[in-house]
């Protein structure tokens, strides 16, 4: 049998990588890692495995610490996921290995026709790690999902400050601040689709990457697409599921015009190679201009 299809998710944050996750995990064609989220290419940047090695221990900790439930579904899917943290903290405990990184994903996969690491922090990785991440495997494809940048930056925001304070409106406030200001440089890189497509566009085969909206990810016309640019039979998709939704809490009319006034050149970006784009995204480029 072929070796399996290895897809990395590149992100963007908060624009559907985790419904694409589950939606890929419940194909019957496919098997991912219990891990949605690997950090690998990211931390071989930074070369900090150490602090990427206490972050997976917290996360394991955390779905040890939630066993004594009844629902046995969830028990069993905790397990899972312990199992799967314990395998891939022997794969990272001295640091960067590409091969041992590869095995892990195309090992488990056994008979299925693809595997998947979908990390959204992929998407500031530069052109380097990009073709590395290519050259892999022979049957290596990319997945970048955009959504609207104000919708994005917004989520983006309101999931930061909900994991900090219970003050959702306050802290909102201050970290929108931070960002219009450059003082934020991890929601500023998440929100840089020009840059993302750029380098995309320079280092990888483009017949290996599939660019997509948030706001058509759910369409079954959509999905049978990405079935089918991953070698996968179409399969059913939950469209009227959505998961980890951030806090509601709208924007003021002032953020909202400093917010697409600073993401103007991600719009341009986007308009001037990937359109027609989304009713959303010209909605508010007719609000911006």
């Amino acid at each position: 049998m072929a070796a399996p299809v290895v897809l990395f998710g590149l992100g963007a944050a908060k624009s559907g990588t985790t419904w694409l996750y589950r939606y890929l995990a419940s194909h019957p064609e496919a098997r991912l890692p219990a891990v949605k989220e690997l950090h690998y290419f990211d931390t071989c940047e930074t070369g900090k495995f150490d602090r990427q090695i206490a972050r997976m221990q917290r996360e394991r900790a955390r779905r040890q610490d939630r066993l004594p439930v009844k629902d046995q579904g969830l028990r069993k899917r905790l397990w899972r996921e312990i199992r799967g943290y314990n395998r891939w903290l022997e794969v990272i405990k001295d640091g960067q290995n590409d091969e041992a990184y590869l095995e892990y994903l195309t090992g488990m996969a056994e008979r299925s026709k693809l595997t998947a690491d979908i990390t959204p922090a992929y998407a500031t990785l530069g052109e380097d790690s990009l073709a590395n991440m290519q050259s892999l495997s022979p049957r290596t494809r990319f997945i970048f999902l955009m959504r609207d940048p104000l919708d994005r930056l917004w989520s983006n925001i309101r999931m930061a400050a909900g994991r900090r304070s219970q003050d959702l409106a306050g802290l909102t406030a201050q970290i929108f601040d931070k960002v219009m200001a450059g003082e934020d440089k991890t929601i500023t890189d998440r929100s840089d689709y020009a840059g993302t497509l750029a380098r995309i566009n320079a280092a990888l085969d483009p017949s290996r990457v599939f660019i997509g909206f948030y706001e058509r990810l759910f369409d079954q016309d959509t999905v049978n697409g990405l079935c089918q640019f991953l070698g996968l039979t179409p399969h059913a998709a939950r469209a009227d599921i959505r998961v980890l939704e951030s806090e509601k809490l709208e924007m003021t009319e002032g953020q909202k015009a400093r917010a697409l006034a600073w993401l103007a050149p991600q719009y341009d970006a986007v308009a001037s190679g990937y359109g027609p784009l989304p009713n959303r995204w010209t909605d508010n480029m007719e609000a911006l201009a």
